[in-house]
């Protein structure tokens, strides 16, 4: 099976262990559309029983973030053009609603911090680990969300994230060109420092927009291919 940077279980639920390492994998684009997770292959590379992947597996496929096949099989869905464009949809609704919340909550050492993790993710940008960005850009955004302070909202936007997450692989095709920063985040800085939740909400907007443009680009390319 690919290498997805799995790590050894903790001493805490072992089934808590292995859903909380596909979450990450998921939301980080660690795990690509149609990718096939065999229980046994995954449970090996955690080094730890079938039991407690097998029950995390079936978690995930009971809410449709997983398929589930047949000989203890699982795998991450086919993405569309259409699915991706309802996820955007339903995410810039949600997160935006986060981001105007936060920017009336946030205290100006979050804002600091987030300033200071929008610089990180810039300069992962530019690593050879595309899945390095993408990490922080996760760290950047739900650290944005926790500051509206609505555990069910955030709920919400990590499970749109669960089903979106494998798309985000199109984003940065090829890890070694140089790229063109954006000033999505740079204007939801400025908006945060100002109280301005509809200016936030509009800067978490149009950062969707962008990351979609790109993942639909690719998507719509791979379904010419298949005819």
């Amino acid at each position: 099976m690919k290498q997805t940077g799995f790590s050894a279980p903790p001493r805490k639920s072992l089934t808590d262990h292995v859903e909380s390492q596909l979450r990450d994998a998921l939301i980080e684009g660690r795990l690509e559309p149609g990718t096939r997770l065999v229980t046994k292959e995954l449970a090996q590379s955690l080094g730890m029983s079938i039991t407690p992947v097998r029950e995390a597996l079936v978690r995930f496929a009971a809410s449709g973030i997983l398929a589930a096949e047949p000989a203890s099989c699982f795998r991450v869905p086919v993405l569309t053009t259409a699915s991706y464009a309802e996820l955007g949809a339903i995410r810039k609704r949600v997160e935006s609603l986060a981001a105007e919340t936060a920017a009336l909550k946030i205290s100006p050492q979050e804002i600091d911090a987030l300033e200071t993790r929008v610089q990180a993710y810039i300069a992962a940008k530019h690593t050879s680990d595309p899945h390095e960005a993408l990490k922080e850009n996760k760290a950047l955004r739900f650290s944005l969300y926790a500051a509206a302070e609505m555990p069910i909202l955030l709920q919400t936007i990590e499970t749109l994230w669960l089903r979106a997450g494998p798309g985000f692989n199109y984003l940065f095709p090829d890890p070694g060109a140089s790229r063109t920063e954006h000033a999505n985040y740079g204007a939801l800085i400025a908006a945060l420092r100002a109280r301005d939740p509809a200016a936030a909400g509009e800067a978490i907007c149009h950062a969707i927009d962008d990351g979609s443009e790109r993942v639909m680009q690719a998507l719509a390319a791979r379904e010419a291919e298949a005819g």
